[in-house]
Parts: C-alpha cells; structure tokens; sequence
C-alpha cells in the first residue's frame, strides 16, 4: 500500500471512487446529495490544483484504492470561538472492494502527520447520520462527538 499525494493524472481513478461515495449519500440523503454527474469532474480537478487542499491517494498493485482531501483554517472573525488551526476533513473514500483493510486508517494517520506538520491542533470531520458504518470507523480512530447538525425541511 502507497499513501502519496493524487496528481491531474490520477483524476480518471478518483472519479470512480467519488462515484461510489456520490451514489451512497445520493441514496441515502437526497435531499442533500445530488447524484453522480458529470459536473463532479470539475470539482475534483478544482481541488487537485489546490494548493491549500491536501489530496491523498491510496495505491495498490498501481490501482486507486481510496483518496483524501483535507484543508487547515484559523477562525479570525467569531471572537468566542477558538482560533487555533484546524485540520478539516473534506473527504475521504475507500473503495468498496477494499474496505476494512487498514486503507481509511493509513491516509487518516498521513493526514493527522500531515495536520501536524501545519501545526493544527484537532482534525474536525462531518459525518452524515445515515453512515454507521463511518461513524464507527472514526470512532476507532478516536474521534468524538463535538456537535450535531440538524436539518428540517420546509414545505
């Protein structure tokens, strides 16, 4: 297994797997999620050439495997809230044929190095209720509840 930065090279193999996570939250939220489009490709290529975004790639045998993305902010305008760094995920995906294998985990431990690096003090994450099985993977990892974020739709 290879944990390295993805590359505009690697767009093609990152699309399949953001169709795989597309598609799961489009079933199981659509009221927030879109389905899987062709407008997704923009957007990732957007982040690849962002030079504040990391973006890491698991490798396999020279097969995508799972990807990453992750940026650092510093609050400096809500003067109540803490204004350390912070390490936000953005997204992270393993594909579907190889999850429970230690993937998710080897780029969440290149990202917390990488966060570090930066000089973050936490790594923040949104999960969406409908996803146990996320949940208790960052759970594993140490994560805690910190805030929930309700929605009620308007008729």
């Amino acid at each position: 297994m290879t944990i390295r930065t993805a590359e505009i090279t690697d767009l093609d193999a990152l699309l399949v797997l953001s169709k795989q996570i597309g598609q799961l939250h489009f079933e199981n939220a659509p009221s927030a999620f879109k389905q899987p489009s062709a407008a997704d490709k923009p957007f990732w290529l957007s982040l690849l050439n962002d030079e504040a975004t990391l973006f890491l790639l698991a490798e396999s045998d020279s097969l995508v495997v799972g990807f990453l993305t992750a940026t650092i902010t510093v609050n400096d305008t809500v003067p109540f809230i803490v204004s350390c760094p912070i390490c936000r995920i953005g997204t992270l995906v393993v594909d579907e044929a190889h999850r429970a294998c230690g993937i998710g985990t080897q780029l969440m431990d290149a990202c917390a190095q990488w966060a570090k690096s930066q000089g973050a003090a936490q790594i923040r994450l949104e999960v969406m209720a409908f996803n146990q099985s996320a949940q208790k993977f960052y759970q594993q990892l140490g994560f805690q509840d910190q805030s929930h974020i309700m929605c009620r739709h308007l008729d």
